[in-house]
């Protein structure tokens, strides 16, 4: 098996928003013995920003952001850092840094906290969240440093296997168990029996590699599918939700372009962003040794 990539890109604000997801940073960090990247970016946005920004402006600013940084890591010395102070837009730096440290996560805080329903994802978090080449955790809330149920939404989309094997592959240090979930629709017999047989397989290979799961399909009760998804999830006390980021061919799933962002707007504990790049890039680590006997990772079933 190649070894686990274990850096973890941190970009901080120095708000309160800042402390929750660099505490599930430390938390990740701890698991996977693994190095944070804490980020600082100075958003420079239009062409006024940058004449006035002088080098010596430029100079002060960035010491000032050092030392606040340096402050934070202070606080925490059992973690190694790397402290970083950028200038630009958010999300280029953010995707653009990570790619150059080739990390294996971005945590990010989801700012929207209590607003309506209607509500849209902040350009950085959509922006870094649907190009990102490494997965994506999002912090809404406060967190437990603790992750022993993950939840996994599948579907019949060509990246649901790849997503299966993210999961697989993050919870190599977390040991949780991985809870498979599914929504049957009424009315849909084909697609619900392509479901059935799709997690019959899966089932079967979750057993020969000896993984800890559980899997359910759940009739669709809520007037949205993501509604039965975080439902399930808080039924279980879940501790982290793995979805992809992928817009659903389907007819009748239609709505999954927005499952990401719905997901990520209510849920109660962190959420799993994946890429199908990324995706591809986790799965490297366990692919060569999974034991896939009825080929549920090789054939579309």
């Amino acid at each position: 098996m190649e070894k686990f990539k274990k850096d973890i890109i941190v970009p901080v604000n120095f708000s309160s928003d800042s402390e929750n997801s660099l505490e599930e940073a430390i938390f990740l960090a701890k698991l996977l013995k693994g190095k944070i990247h804490l980020i600082n970016i100075i958003e420079i946005t239009d062409w006024w920003n940058k004449l006035v920004l002088t080098k010596e402006t430029k100079e002060k600013i960035t010491q000032a952001s050092f030392e606040n940084l340096k402050k934070i890591a202070a606080q925490h010395t059992e973690i190694k850092f790397e402290l970083k102070v950028l200038f630009g837009r958010i999300h280029e730096q953010i995707l653009k840094y990570s790619m150059s440290v080739d990390s294996r996560l971005i945590v990010l805080c989801d700012k929207h906290k209590e607003e309506k329903e209607n509500k849209i994802l902040g350009s950085t978090v959509t922006h870094v969240i649907t190009e990102s080449k490494c997965p994506v955790i999002t912090i809404k809330n406060k967190i437990d440093t603790e992750i022993s149920n993950i939840v996994v939404p599948i579907d019949l989309s060509e990246d649901t296997d790849r997503q299966i094997l993210s999961a697989i592959a993050f919870n190599q240090y977390s040991n949780a168990t991985l809870h498979f979930v599914s929504v049957l629709f009424p009315g849909f017999g084909t697609r619900n029996f392509r479901i059935k047989r799709k997690v019959n397989k899966l089932e079967k290979t979750l057993k020969k590699n000896r993984i800890n799961y559980t899997i359910n399909l759940i009739k669709k009760l809520k007037p949205y599918a993501y509604k039965d998804i975080l439902e399930y999830s808080e039924k279980i006390n879940s501790d982290l939700i793995v979805i992809m980021t992928h817009k659903e061919k389907y007819r009748f799933d239609n709505y999954i372009g927005a499952f990401a962002h719905q997901i990520i707007n209510y849920s109660k504990v962190p959420v799993m962003t994946i890429t199908s790049q990324a995706a591809k890039s986790e799965t490297k680590s366990v692919i060569n040794s999974f034991v896939d006997p009825l080929g549920i990772f090789n054939h579309k079933i």
